[in-house]
């Protein structure tokens, strides 16, 4: 029972560390905005593409109203943005 009550302690404690907020949301929005506008600044020609990725995670915004949801997409977008 001890080991019970401790592991839905341990899971209810950590499950708020993980939640994306909208404040977060909103951060990474900007983020990928302003790694795009550094990209393309750069190279003129990579424009289309990281336009369609944009649109990718627009898309993922429209679909669903789970902020974890959006945020990978904005996460996996920074990341390769990042490369």
């Amino acid at each position: 029972m001890r080991r019970t009550i401790l592991a839905v302690s341990l899971l209810l404690a950590a499950t708020p560390a993980f939640a994306c907020t909208e404040a977060e949301l909103q951060a990474k929005s900007i983020s990928l905005a302003e790694l795009v506008k550094t990209i393309v600044a750069k190279d003129p020609a990579k424009a289309a593409d990281w336009r369609k990725r944009q649109i990718e995670v627009d898309r993922v915004a429209e679909r669903t109203t789970d902020f974890d949801e959006i945020c990978a997409a904005y996460d996996k977008a920074i990341a390769e943005a990042k490369q």
